[in-house]
């Protein structure tokens, strides 16, 4: 409801024995105030309340003084019981509507300060404490969806200082990519040279892929009069394919089992190896694709790791690899492969270290390991809880969990690494009561790599933030100090 004394939204549900009315304006009832578009303050719960109603008065005192004179003698007294509101000036009683003129926006203004006030000091606590279990402690994680620029600089600064592991969550897409191109190298092209000089993509997936990215087919048309040749391999509806050809390529779909694909475009070259050009299949429904794909001086392969859903996917990805790398011998091939929502991190964290993630941090030097320093191989060694009998002390592990997407899907269940009290889990998420995090491009500025990984872009936010919400950021910066 609004109050209509001043203005303010007002929870009704804590109104007690005094009802809110233009007498008493709520002023006594201060902890049901709420800044307009920031909340419930709950400031009966985070400050004395006497010390609001003497902060109130002294408020309103000032500002009666501002239309009285500063020599004014000016005495306010608010009944703690919230019955009335009693005013006078120079022994003067003043009216009830002077009083409510100058009184709420005194009202508002100290309610909001206090606000403000309680705030910080109850962060600058919190703060402290996590702090001082970071320095305690044997093992630290930071792990999360890490979106931005800025905040990813800052985890990798912060793990340097402690000395802890850092990998992103989910970083089990991206590390398809990495670790088949660590053994098979990789020929790549931007998104900007591919759509510009591709006869053909091949595209390789499923509609997981369009429902992920479905400006995609957007994204590889050149736009140019003479359509672009795409080839649709694995498992791709009608109305994907129709997405394609409405983006002005000239569409061509290939169903078969995505685990096949390496091989059959292996056995593919081989054969249009073998065959003279002007050889004649009329059975085969896609002569025409393959005397295509054989003439094409520029293919592009795209596939996106993180909607792949085969076992051992690293060495599916060399493979497919290995088959462009053979290409490049008679012609142009290269790879794009779309990333995940990590890109970002493992930019960032290959600027910094060398390593696109998957470090842990000795005396300041990164130490690479892509798989015995993955937050799920991390976590896996959390010792057991002991009985409280155990004179064995276990070493704390602390896990500091970013989350500045807005994702409602966890990947980490929380309840199961907090063991009998040995491991401390620091959110900074949006959902986090102790550091409300701030939505990366929403309600702070980022800096996000597009899903090609070849173009930084800066996001502007669309919402205004409550002061109460941080970047991942500046909660990193806060508790390094």
């Amino acid at each position: 409801m609004i109050c209509p004394f001043c203005s303010l939204l007002c929870d009704a549900d804590n109104f007690k024995e005094i009802q809110c009315d233009r007498r008493t304006a709520s002023l006594v009832q201060l902890e049901s105030f709420r800044s307009i578009r920031a909340g419930v303050t709950r400031l009966g719960k985070q400050v004395d309340p006497e010390l609001i109603l003497v902060a109130i008065e002294s408020a309103i005192v000032t500002e009666i003084k501002k239309h009285f004179g500063k020599e004014a003698s000016v005495v306010v007294d608010i009944a703690r019981d919230g019955s009335k509101i009693h005013a006078t000036v120079n022994g003067h009683d003043l009216r009830e509507d002077e009083i409510v003129r100058v009184g709420a926006q005194a009202a508002k203004g100290v309610i909001l300060q206090k606000l403000r006030d309680s705030e910080d000091v109850s962060f600058a606590e919190r703060i402290k404490e996590d702090s001082e279990s970071l320095r305690a402690a044997k093992r630290i994680l930071i792990t999360g969806r890490i979106a931005s620029v800025a905040t990813a600089r800052a985890a990798v600064v912060f793990a340097a200082k402690y000395n802890a592991t850092i990998d992103c969550a989910e970083s089990g897409h991206g590390f398809k990519n990495v670790l088949a191109i660590q053994r098979s190298g990789l020929n790549s092209v931007s998104l900007a040279e591919a759509r510009d000089h591709s006869d053909i993509f091949i595209v390789v997936g499923d509609d997981s892929m369009l429902a992920a990215c479905p400006r995609m087919p957007a994204a590889l048309s050149s736009g140019k009069p003479s359509p672009q040749t795409v080839l649709l391999l694995g498992n791709f509806s009608i109305a994907a394919a129709e997405l394609w050809k409405k983006a002005g390529f000239d569409t061509w779909s290939v169903p078969c089992d995505l685990k096949t694909v390496p091989s059959a475009l292996a056995q593919w070259t081989r054969s249009s190896d073998r065959s003279p050009s002007n050889s004649s299949n009329e059975m085969h429904p896609t002569k025409h694709l393959f005397e295509r794909m054989a003439l094409a001086e520029y293919t592009t392969v795209v596939w996106s790791a993180e909607n792949l859903s085969l076992d051992q996917a690293d060495l599916w990805v060399e493979r497919l690899l290995q088959w462009i790398a053979g290409r490049n011998e008679t012609t142009r091939c290269a790879a794009l492969p779309w990333s995940s929502l990590d890109g970002t991190f493992q930019q960032v964290c290959t600027w910094l270290t060398g390593f696109p993630g998957r470090v842990k941090f000795r005396d300041g030097v990164p130490e690479y390991d892509p798989n015995g320093h993955s937050y799920e191989q991390w976590i896996a060694r959390i010792p057991v809880g002991m009985s409280p009998d155990s004179f064995v002390v276990i070493p704390e592990s602390v896990v500091i969990l970013i989350d500045e997407t807005a994702s409602s899907t966890p990947f980490l269940n929380l309840e199961s690494m907090q063991v009998s009290g040995q491991s401390k889990v620091i959110e900074l998420t949006g959902n986090s009561k102790r550091f409300p995090t701030a939505v990366a491009g929403a309600e702070v500025i980022a800096d996000i790599f597009r899903a090609d990984q070849t173009l930084l872009a800066r996001i502007s936010p669309t919402r205004k933030l409550v002061s109460s919400v941080k970047s991942a950021a500046e909660w990193l910066e806060a508790l390094a100090q």
